[in-house]
């Protein structure tokens, strides 16, 4: 049974989200949220009236990053609706969406643990979130330039920060959103810095799918090119990069860039 006939079937759609804003999160008052979860959300709208189910039912599942392709590929999920990066060897698993955003991987440290250069990195330890990009990415550079980097890898990105925050590490590997908005989240934002410094090429985000759902990726993709082109998408935006976060008292102020624009809104 395919994912659209599993849904038209029992009237329910999972979606996999993970504490990671401001892409998902939950909020004090349990609402899922975030900027992906509302582009999904476009998607679960398109679902109502094409497979006509008035009352189709949203679940939102907590998705460990490590799981993530495993719990798409067990039908416990229908998309993952958070930070996933398109790399070539992922796409021998699952699908991927048309990209939403583009990121680096860049180092966050205490003040005075400056990061200009990989040799900066010699003989530290670097701690990192399991089963990401920045995980393969920072292996690679300690394999082929030999800095004899003590990679610490910790179950989630926030648990990678705080492994920095209480010297368990030299500093921490994580996309820039989400190292700026733990950055802002912490008690003492103002003793960390982030590196110009960057770790690997851009990354391309995506939603997560299983790897044959076809049909399925064709409506997610119908859907972000709409939201993308919309009159109203740099307001979109900015309410997610560069306004405060809704149930958090944080600006990640990282505005709309030309170049971000013309990446999203170009044709695939």
């Amino acid at each position: 049974m395919s994912t659209l006939e599993r849904i038209s079937s029992h009237k329910v759609i999972n979606i996999g989200y993970r504490d990671a804003p401001p892409y998902s999160y939950k909020t004090s008052d349990g609402h899922v949220v975030g900027y992906v979860i509302d582009l999904c959300k476009d998607v679960t709208e398109s679902l109502k009236k094409s497979l006509h189910i008035n009352d189709l039912v949203v679940n939102y599942i907590p998705t460990p990053v490590a799981m993530r392709t495993t719990m798409l590929s067990n039908n416990i999920i229908d998309m993952d609706c958070s930070v996933n990066t398109d790399t070539v060897s992922r796409e021998k698993v699952v699908l991927f969406s048309r990209h939403y955003l583009f990121v680096y991987t860049r180092f966050g440290s205490f003040k005075g643990n400056d990061i200009n250069t990989y040799k900066d990195l010699a003989g530290r330890t670097i701690s990192v979130a399991k089963g990401t990009t920045d995980l393969i990415n920072i292996n690679s550079l300690n394999r082929l330039q030999k800095l004899n980097i003590m990679v610490l890898t910790q179950p989630t990105m926030k648990e990678a920060f705080s492994a920095t925050s209480s010297n368990k590490s030299y500093a921490t590997a994580i996309n820039e959103i989400s190292l700026k908005q733990l950055i802002e989240s912490s008690e003492d934002m103002k003793d960390y810095q982030i590196s110009k410094l960057t770790l690997g090429n851009a990354q391309d985000l995506s939603i997560m799918l299983r790897h044959d759902d076809i049909e399925l990726k064709n409506i997610v993709d119908k859907n972000l090119s709409a939201r993308f082109n919309r009159g109203d998408f740099k307001q979109f935006y900015e309410q997610w990069f560069n306004s405060k976060l809704p149930g958090k008292n944080i600006n990640l102020h990282t505005p709309l860039s030309a170049e971000m624009y013309q990446y999203i809104t170009k044709k695939p």
